[in-house]
């Protein structure tokens, strides 16, 4: 262990009492603090996941770390809004500070290993547009959508939500729909490619746009597709909890929040029409 680490890990019962004090669920020291002397290095980098973020805390948080350790250089990320590359950083080659249970460090890795295959699959096509608008030149190059391949994917959302509309007429209550496995299981599955075929578009789109990818994240994709013109800002930031439903289906299906998949099933499937008209109509 280099001695930047050293001389923060030396501290670590009380740097625990700020994390325990501040909502601190886990907290790790990355980047070159753990590989360089401190003389060496500009700042000493900890990453923390607060059960609850907001500004004030992060402030409170920073300062009382500057405190105990002794520098002014600490660089506190926030989990929280960090993009998938920089979480998986910070849980693979991190030094784990602080962590609240064995539970809150298991859910935090599970979905940063899922979040950064999704962020791998979108860097693939993102390099793809990049390396194209390098080549014409980015000032003139043509930023135009792929239209065959999008209404492919609203093609394949229009059958399986027609698929749930059929469904959902079989249920006449959340005891119904828990009861009917086949039911309940079919309307997973059509609503996953649902979903999938909405995330499908934000990524195209986002990568044919442009994005920062320090930006982006598997469930800030939808937002972000508002603030660049694909959606209306207001519609996005209400369905933005799309993505995690998705990722939800996709890899914990182990544990469902199945009252919340009967609602978006019986009383959400508007939320896909409404994203089918505005997608069509920046077409």
């Amino acid at each position: 262990m280099a001695n930047a680490a050293q001389a923060v890990v030396i501290q670590k019962n009380k740097l625990s009492e700020i994390f325990q004090d501040y909502g601190v669920e886990l907290a790790f020291l990355f980047g070159s603090s753990t590989e360089q002397e401190i003389s060496l290095i500009h700042d000493i980098d900890i990453a923390v996941l607060f059960s609850s973020y907001d500004f004030e805390r992060y402030l409170e948080t920073l300062f009382a770390l500057n405190k105990a350790i002794k520098q002014k250089n600490v660089d506190l990320v926030v989990l929280n809004l960090a993009n998938p590359a920089l979480k998986m950083e910070a849980l693979l080659k991190g030094i784990l500070l602080y962590c609240t249970s064995s539970d809150a460090f298991a859910r935090f890795s599970a979905a940063t290993f899922f979040d950064y295959d999704d962020y791998s699959f979108f860097k693939k096509e993102f390099r793809s547009c990049l390396q194209k608008r390098s080549r014409e030149g980015f000032s003139v190059a043509e930023r135009k959508l792929n239209r065959e391949r999008v209404e492919t994917y609203l093609s394949k959302m229009d059958e399986s939500i027609q698929r749930l509309v059929e469904l959902r007429k079989r249920l006449t209550s959340y005891e119904d729909f828990m009861d009917d496995k086949d039911t309940r299981e079919l309307c997973v599955h059509h609503l996953r490619i649902s979903l999938e075929c909405v995330l499908d578009i934000c990524r195209h789109f986002l990568a044919v746009k442009g994005v920062t990818l320090s930006d982006l994240g598997t469930i800030n994709l939808i937002e972000l597709a508002g603030e660049r013109g694909l959606l209306h800002g207001q519609f996005a930031r209400r369905i933005k909890g799309m993505a995690g439903m998705r990722n939800a289906i996709v890899h914990v299906y182990w544990r469902l929040d199945y009252e919340a998949i009967y609602r978006a099933v019986t009383g959400e499937l508007e939320d896909f029409d409404e994203f089918a008209r505005q997608v069509n109509s920046y077409l």
